[in-house]
């Protein structure tokens, strides 16, 4: 995701939409923990106009009230699942775009207001008899219009994988635009594709979540490409942080285990030697 810097929004808004179905469909894997510490950077980022939590541990370690190591490792995993580095700092795409479009709405409204607000409807003069309108039967071609889109899901549904949520994920896909409802197994290959790129299962977005946040707008190498880099840049700060300190902690020893390759590819591209990280980030016979 592109963000233009000119298309923050300048005004700060009191309160924000949490879409119940979406979030619950999102975060059914995640525990007490990891969702408290999800809702404060997203009221975070709320508060801050959306212009994204900084890519600083310590600062958002204190933004997600995070103090243990199992707080801070939840931390960590919210942000790689939920949010993209944009420059220096996790941005929620679903959150920008919703602030975005309040914002782009209160102005339209304040143009109208300077214009003397929106022109008035017609009236029907009392001497004027209204239209009448002859009611018109239920049309079969609806329930055929109906029925056709249903089965367009259908064929979506039974081509794809993790099946959860399924009422949810009707009610999403029904939402899309045209050209998507139309192709209901190019949106399945897309949505496979992104399914077998996760490596950790438990962490994949749902049908119904990867549906109504439109990410099959965003299966794009480029772009995919760049969230790894993004996410490899992440990691790549902890650990050298450690190695610089010479001192690491029981988090960034999971931490580097957990993502031993990229500690790997630390030590390839010179960033700190093997020695270093056997010392400092405990990975004793992973690298």
């Amino acid at each position: 995701m592109f963000i233009d810097e000119n298309s923050k929004p300048k005004e700060k808004l009191k309160a924000w939409y949490l879409f119940t179905e979406d979030f619950v469909a999102g975060t059914q894997h995640l525990t007490n923990e990891e969702i408290g510490i999800y809702i404060r950077l997203l009221c975070y980022n709320w508060n801050k106009r959306c212009r994204g939590i900084p890519c600083d541990n310590m600062t958002y370690y204190r933004i997600g009230s995070c103090f243990t190591e199992s707080e801070k490792a939840s931390c960590h995993k919210i942000l790689e699942q939920f949010f993209i580095q944009v420059g220096e700092h996790f941005q929620n795409e679903r959150q920008l775009q919703e602030y975005l479009y309040i914002n782009k709405r209160m102005e339209a409204s304040k143009q109208n207001g300077k214009l003397g607000g929106r022109p008035k409807k017609p009236s029907i003069e009392p001497s004027q008899n209204p239209p009448t309108t002859t009611p018109t039967p239920t049309s079969t071609k609806t329930k055929e219009n109906k029925d056709h889109y249903y089965n367009l899901f259908n064929r979506f549904w039974k081509n794809i994988p993790n099946k959860v949520s399924k009422g949810i994920a009707e009610k999403n896909f029904l939402k899309l635009e045209k050209e998507w409802l139309e192709n209901p197994e190019k949106l399945a290959d897309m949505y496979n594709k992104y399914y077998n790129s996760v490596e950790d299962k438990q962490f994949a977005k749902q049908p119904a979540y990867w549906l109504s946040a439109k990410k099959y707008e965003d299966e794009k190498p480029t772009k995919k490409e760049e969230l790894k880099t993004d996410q490899y840049s992440m990691r790549l700060k902890v650990f050298k942080e450690a190695v610089d300190n010479k001192k690491g902690s029981a988090f960034v020893h999971k931490y580097a285990k957990q993502h031993s390759y990229d500690v790997q590819r630390a030590i390839e591209e010179g960033h700190f030697t093997k020695d270093q990280a056997i010392e400092y980030l405990d990975m004793g016979s992973w690298v």
